[in-house]
């Protein structure tokens, strides 16, 4: 248990630089491949199958499989799929968007945002402009994203949330000194 919390608490040090942070790669890739199997075969059925003598449920069903498939799929391609750490800078990564590349000293805030979804905020300066970037708060393993980017930007605030679960530099010490006896 204390190896654990051990290396824990100099993540980057143990787990080393550069270090990636991703779903799951397979449920991803099922998701776009089953979306786009299931637009295509809703094109399909329209174009073959429905016509003006068929009732107004038929008419209207591949056109909501259609809806929901491409709503899957935008989602999967929009949405934050890895998180990479490096000595420089933290990159988030889209499949379908462009990367966001924060350099550790430009972070300000990391904060939870209590909307209709959770998610986690993340403040930064870009050419001395503030910028905002969201992520749902379901990405895989938050406590170790949030205190890998407390130790390589000390500068940065936390909400209440969010500095409850980040070990600070008091906690550490303490934690060694009570371990060294």
């Amino acid at each position: 248990m204390q190896d654990k919390l051990e290396e824990f608490l100099n993540i980057n040090e143990t787990k080393g630089l550069p270090r990636f942070y991703r779903f799951n790669q397979f449920i991803r890739w099922f998701t776009i491949i089953l979306a786009i199997l299931a637009i295509a075969y809703s094109v399909w059925l329209i174009f073959n199958k429905v016509d003006s003598s068929s009732s107004k449920f038929v008419q209207f069903i591949p056109f909501a499989i259609m809806f929901l498939a491409l709503n899957s799929l935008l989602k999967n391609f929009l949405t934050l799929n890895s998180i990479k750490f490096t000595k420089e800078m933290i990159i988030y990564q889209y499949l379908g968007k462009k990367n966001v590349k924060i350099k550790w000293r430009s972070l300000i805030r990391m904060e939870l945002n209590e909307g209709k979804r959770k998610m986690i905020r993340v403040k930064y300066l870009k050419n001395d402009k503030k910028e905002e970037l969201e992520y749902t708060l379901n990405f895989p393993n938050q406590l170790e994203i949030a205190n890998s980017v407390a130790e390589m930007a000390p500068q940065i605030e936390f909400d209440d949330f969010l500095g409850s679960v980040v070990i600070t530099e008091k906690e550490k010490s303490t934690f060694k000194k009570q371990n060294k006896k």
